[in-house]
């Protein structure tokens, strides 16, 4: 009989252990659960802002930029002044080039008063020698030592605003430089005007540059370009 109360204290004392045992393993499985939880949602944090910081890395990184060709003036053209008159653009285009590869001043040179009917107005003031009120943008002429002068060729002659800027400027011991635009005739016919109004005044060579591709062989021509 005591054998077996012993027996059965002992099978009490066991039982006791193995829940005490199991009892004192749920924390550590709790703990180990949370810890697996923590590093999982971190995880997930970090994958979440990962792409947000490669945008704000991109959007404050410079772009890649290509610079544009410039083009170098000769070390000899001294001041160089490009005035022109333009009725469509092409001549102000080509004034933009002569500009790029010299390095010149653009002036543009307008009628005061706009024309009422272009084809009668100024076919009239070509044949009668008028000079009509013009505005040149640019402050002064004088410091200037070459002076480009453009004009598309209308009834094969320069526009008569070109006879006013010769007329009432002074271009005494200065280089003038003609060029112009055409649909048909060349620069020829309309270069009178300047031996009549700039007697005094060295004129260069002209170009009809309806090619701007003859643009910098003209002016490696004349010496203005290397």
């Amino acid at each position: 009989m005591k054998i077996r109360k012993n027996i059965l204290l002992l099978t009490l004392m066991l039982a006791l252990s193995f829940v005490l045992a199991a009892c004192g393993n749920n924390n550590p499985s709790a703990e180990t659960s949370s810890a697996a939880d923590k590093t999982e949602t971190a995880a997930e944090t970090l994958q979440t802002e990962e792409p947000a910081e490669n945008v704000s890395e991109e959007s404050t990184e410079e772009p890649e930029t290509t610079e544009s060709e410039t083009i170098e003036p000769d070390a000899n053209s001294g001041n160089v002044l490009i005035a022109y008159f333009s009725y469509t653009g092409n001549t102000e285009e080509a004034a933009q080039m002569i500009a790029e590869y010299t390095g010149g001043t653009l002036a543009e040179i307008q009628r005061a008063e706009e024309y009422g009917d272009l084809q009668e107005e100024a076919e009239a003031e070509i044949l009668d020698g008028v000079h009509p009120e013009i505005t040149v943008s640019v402050d002064s002429i004088e410091e200037y030592d070459t002076i480009f002068v453009g004009y598309p060729i209308w009834w094969d002659e320069a526009p008569a605003m070109i006879a006013t800027f010769l007329a009432e400027n002074d271009f005494s011991g200065k280089t003038l430089i003609p060029f112009c635009t055409s649909s048909s005739d060349d620069i020829g016919n309309s270069l009178h005007i300047f031996n009549e109004l700039c007697p005094d005044a060295v004129i260069a060579e002209g170009l009809t540059a309806n090619d701007l591709n003859d643009i910098e062989p003209w002016l490696q021509g004349i010496g203005l370009l290397e």
